[in-house]
């Protein structure tokens, strides 16, 4: 049965609606990432403050989750959006009147925690609207249109540039064309309101196994996006050559989440994160046996940048089967705040072992993560645990 005859057609509207929120918003943080860094760098800092800085997102993410549930549960979906649209702005648009340092960290930090909570929003908005049918290829949509949103950030900025006002401008644009959708909708976005208070360690405990997911995909994700280019020039790549290996990574990303979520529609979440295990395991040693290959290389990113985001994908789903409501966003939360904490953990594990091996570091270290999840989903498989 074709994907568009399951949805109610009174879901359609929402859900694209709220797809094109995660777009616009995927677009400002694919813009700002690279902006910043490159401003901090021209401004004179190190690369390890320029890391500390890229940071504060992933560390807003992890802190400041329980905030998200409890003003979500508040306000609303609608205006919890609106707000964070117009603070993210108004930071945004802060960094380029400042060059104090503490303020570029608490700037990252507020910047990052709006980004983080349209994510959170935009993601329960879409799982409150979708039924268990079709769930997994509605939230494949949803990763990809957030892979594509980063990307295209990335490439708008390579036509502003750096310098000037006009990146600030651009960046700004897209995230207001966030509240576009919010004004179309708004009829079609759910009530998640709620007086009861939904607290995430609870959710978490519940969820292991996508909780895990989560962990994994900020642990890789992070470390390919800042470590794969260094990696492929300390073993002999060109840095034009080493740089291009993302763009597979992110096509990849982009392009087959659609499919890991039909996958997961059909056969269950479970075998499809065996699959994603399966592609992590043998992309990782693929990376190590073929790095000096481009072309082979080329196609073996392809699959693992889309094992990468298929643990979120799956996560997602996991969570969206479990949970409804104000638990749902809940649940969300608690992934963003997963994936935070991969993203801490991951680069510096990634960056310790590329100083004890060039040549095997990196390969060692990205695929243990993934290792240690399949023997954690095989002891769930065989037992035949539910996880939703």
């Amino acid at each position: 049965m074709k994907l568009i005859n399951i949805l109610e057609n009174k879901n359609i509207i929402g859900i694209v609606a709220a797809l094109c929120c995660v777009a616009a918003t995927g677009i400002g943080f694919g813009l700002s990432l690279p902006l910043l860094s490159i401003l901090m760098k021209n401004m004179g800092y190190s690369s390890s403050v320029i890391g500390l800085n890229t940071a504060m997102p992933a560390l807003a993410a992890m802190l400041l989750s329980p905030l998200f549930v409890k003003y979500l549960e508040k306000y609303g979906l609608k205006f919890f959006i609106f707000f964070c649209v117009v603070v993210s702005i108004l930071s945004f648009f802060s960094f380029y009147f400042t060059q104090v340092l503490l303020f570029w960290f608490l700037l990252r930090f507020i910047f990052g925690a709006c980004l983080d909570a349209i994510f959170v929003a935009s993601e329960t908005w879409i799982a409150e609207l979708s039924n268990d049918q079709i769930r997994g290829r509605i939230m494949g949509i949803f990763s990809s249109c957030l892979s594509i949103g980063y990307f295209t950030g990335a490439g708008i900025l390579t036509i502003t540039g750096s310098q000037g006002l006009l990146p600030f401008i651009v960046g700004s644009i897209f995230l207001a064309l966030v509240l576009v959708p919010l004004f179309i909708a708004k009829n079609k976005i759910p009530n998640i309101t709620t007086e009861e208070k939904t607290p995430l360690i609870p959710i978490i405990l519940s969820t292991p196994i996508a909780m895990f997911a989560a962990v994994v995909y900020g642990y890789l994700e992070t470390s390919a996006f800042n470590l794969l280019p260094i990696f492929g020039e300390k073993n002999g790549l060109t840095e034009r050559v080493s740089v291009s290996l993302l763009i597979s990574v992110g096509l990849g990303q982009a392009c087959l989440q659609y499919f890991i979520g039909a996958v997961a529609d059909k056969y269950g979440a479970l075998k499809s994160l065996f699959v994603c295990v399966l592609l992590g395991i043998l992309g990782a040693i693929g990376i190590k046996l073929f790095i000096l290959q481009p072309i082979v290389l080329y196609a073996i990113l392809f699959f693992w940048g889309a094992c990468i985001s298929g643990f979120y994908t799956l996560a997602l789903i996991i969570v969206g089967n479990k949970y409804q409501g104000s638990s749902l966003a809940g649940g969300n939360s608690a992934i963003v705040a997963m994936f935070g904490l991969g993203s801490l953990i991951g680069p510096p594990i990634v960056g310790v072992s590329m100083l004890y091996s060039d040549t095997n570091g990196f390969f060692l270290a990205i695929l243990f993560p993934v290792a240690v999840y399949g023997v954690e989903l095989s002891r769930v498989m065989l037992k035949g645990e539910r996880v939703s």
